[in-house]
């Protein structure tokens, strides 16, 4: 029996507006890229993307904007917590770096496949980053997202001790070559190679140190908001893979459960159930993507009726019209007319 291809997971795409400042910069339209890597909307407004096309774009993104610019470090230098902006708060209020170190777990929460966390030995204080990798992830990529993250913790160092150097050295997997003396220069500390793990040393008489912009009282209570607003792992991302299924081809939407929890290597009983679980219905999400789509599709241009029904799993046109009069209170050549028909234009003396 042939060996099953891994499964291209649907993740939250929390950082997307750093990436899409980091590509303005750059003067490189990234829409197409991010488009091509299943970049959607769920129905609580968040963003998510296929994790190898996120990957993808990451290797297209350094490749487009060298030599003049290593896009990895620009990604770290303009990511915001905009998801969760109490973060941003939490970190400027903190009392001390200690306390800063909290928001580290909630970093890997919001990032998939990501964990960060301190460590306190005899030699030192390190910040360890660990990436969660797939057999069939590039080489190249783990690297370059490290470097994203060593930017963004270089970020946001310096806004709780300014100018005062923090680190002490960078301890990394693999070699940047070229982009080394850069990447040094940008973590403001050495970098040695091809270490056993991905970690930042700081200066551990540092982290009691009393920060001038430390207001604790607001700084306990901003914990408490932000831990209401995380995500829980996994976190509604289930769903999310289902509406990313039913995009990339609508005609699963007329195929039932059965095959839709094959594809995603679920018993469709264990599916309902983890649906249930994220208070979501299969047939909710199936209605929504088909009246989603179909609205798309009628006002994209003159699309026949009949193959629209048939794309969308519907079992013929009769059945598709009833359902979009349900949706919207008119049928879908009524509706593509109405979209097409311009806007009157004010009448001026």
């Amino acid at each position: 029996m042939a060996n099953n291809p891994p499964v291209d997971d649907i993740v939250p795409f929390p950082g997307l507006n750093a990436w899409v400042r980091a590509a303005s910069w750059c003067q490189l339209n990234i829409n197409p890229l991010l488009m091509e890597a299943g970049l959607h909307l769920d129905q609580h407004g968040t963003h998510h993307i296929s994790r190898k096309g996120i990957v993808n774009v990451m290797l297209q993104c350094v490749c487009r904007t060298a030599p003049s610019h290593h896009f990895p470090l620009l990604v770290g230098q303009s990511f915001a917590f905009d998801t969760v902006p109490a973060i941003e708060t939490y970190l400027a209020t903190s009392p001390t770096l200690r306390d800063a170190m909290k928001a580290l777990q909630w970093v890997s929460q919001l990032l998939t496949d990501i964990r960060l966390h301190m460590e306190e030995g005899p030699q030192g204080t390190a910040v360890v980053i660990e990436l969660g990798r797939r057999p069939d992830d590039p080489p190249k990529a783990a690297g370059y997202f490290v470097e994203l993250i060593l930017a963004c913790l270089g970020k946001f160092a310096r806004m709780l001790m300014g100018d005062q150097s923090l680190a002490t050295r960078i301890d990394l997997e693999h070699d940047p070559g070229p982009v080394r003396a850069l990447c040094e220069m940008q973590f403001g500390a050495p970098i040695l190679v091809h270490q056993a793990r991905n970690a930042v040393w700081i200066r551990s008489s540092l982290l009691d140190v009393r920060l001038p912009g430390g207001v604790p009282d607001l700084h306990k209570q901003l914990q408490q908001v932000i831990e209401q607003k995380l995500p829980s792992a996994p976190g509604k991302r289930l769903t999310a893979q289902i509406e990313y299924h039913f995009r990339r081809d609508p005609r699963l939407m007329g195929q039932g459960i059965q095959n839709v929890a094959e594809l995603m290597k679920l018993h469709p009983r264990t599916l309902q159930r983890r649906l249930k679980e994220e208070g979501q219905v299969y047939g909710d999400i199936q209605t929504r993507c088909r009246y989603e789509l179909a609205v798309q599709r009628l006002k994209g241009g003159q699309v026949d009726i009949d193959a629209l029904s048939e794309e969308l799993g519907f079992t013929d046109r009769n059945s598709f019209t009833r359902a979009f009069k349900l949706w919207t209170g008119v049928a879908p050549r009524a509706y593509r007319k109405l979209s097409l028909t311009p806007a009157p234009q004010p009448v001026t003396a």
